[in-house]
């Protein structure tokens, strides 16, 4: 009966180290982000460059179209109620394929503005936070694949300026830009392009003007519900991204201001762009 006793003791002692050696499995979930591009109460439709259909105005009564909007998202983070953090791993490769937690939303491309967040612990989420543009996590770790990189068309001014983090283009009746034809590209006349980037600060030379500023702005969202995420669930933001909220902020007279290519020049745009990012709806 001894030995019987001493065996059962030993196996319970083998298991039971067993178990203490295997990780703990942490339930996870997903949760997904859905952008929509809008300028006031009518969503953007984009139209070919140069032309002369000018769907929207401005609230000052400026006649205009869209023909590029796309802005970058990074550092992508969820908060609950109950002190839940969630921040998505953020990583920059040569190799697109490891290539994480940068986002484009590109209003030509419907599929991008779908952003599927995973591996989040189970729990409850009310709140998201994300940046407008790329900071130093993207630009100072060398060279950059997939949507950061400029070959595969990512708008990439140089090093001091960095990533444009969101741009508007189209055309506008009372826009001042001439017709300008160079070597294989074609700025069309009475259109606009504004390049709204830069990711730090640099103090200028003495005499000299200021050049490159942070535009890079923080959004935050409180959703209208608390929202569970776990196995089987499907949670989901729905938000809304309003181009008049930059436009008519920086009070825009497109005979004037039609051509945004530097930090400094998008500073009076950039700083309404947590404005232009409102929640919809949400669905559990």
């Amino acid at each position: 009966m001894k030995y019987i006793s001493y065996l059962f003791l030993a196996t319970l002692i083998i298991v039971s180290s067993c178990s203490e050696d295997e990780p703990t499995q942490i339930e996870t979930g997903t949760f997904q982000l859905k952008f929509d591009n809008f300028a006031g109460s009518t969503e953007i439709d984009l139209v070919n460059p140069g032309s002369t259909d000018y769907m929207f105005n401005t609230t000052s009564g400026e006649p205009f179209n869209i023909t590029t909007f796309r802005y970058y998202i990074s550092k992508v983070k969820l908060e609950g109620p109950d002190g839940e953090v969630f921040e998505d791993e953020m990583n920059v490769s040569a190799n697109a394929d490891d290539v994480r937690g940068f986002y484009l939303v590109n209003e030509a491309d419907a599929s991008s503005k779908f952003i599927t967040l995973k591996d989040i612990p189970a729990g409850r989420y009310n709140k998201v936070t994300f940046t407008i543009g790329i900071g130093e996590e993207g630009i100072e770790e060398g060279a950059a694949g997939g949507i950061l990189d400029p070959a595969e068309g990512a708008w990439f001014w140089n090093w001091n300026a960095g990533y444009i983090g969101f741009a508007i283009e189209g055309g506008a009746a009372n826009s001042g830009q001439e017709r300008v034809e160079g070597d294989g590209w074609l700025i069309e006349e009475k259109s606009f392009a504004l390049h709204i980037g830069g990711w730090k600060e640099i103090t200028p030379a003495d005499g000299e003007t200021q050049k490159f500023v942070n535009n890079l702005k923080e959004v935050t969202l409180d959703f209208d519900s608390n929202l569970r995420v776990g196995a089987g669930l499907d949670p989901n933001a729905h938000i809304v991204v309003d181009a008049l909220k930059l436009l008519d902020g920086a009070s825009i007279d497109f005979s004037a201001t039609y051509s945004v290519h530097a930090p400094k020049a998008g500073q009076a745009f950039a700083q309404f762009i947590p404005e232009a990012f409102i929640l919809d709806h949400t669905h559990q």
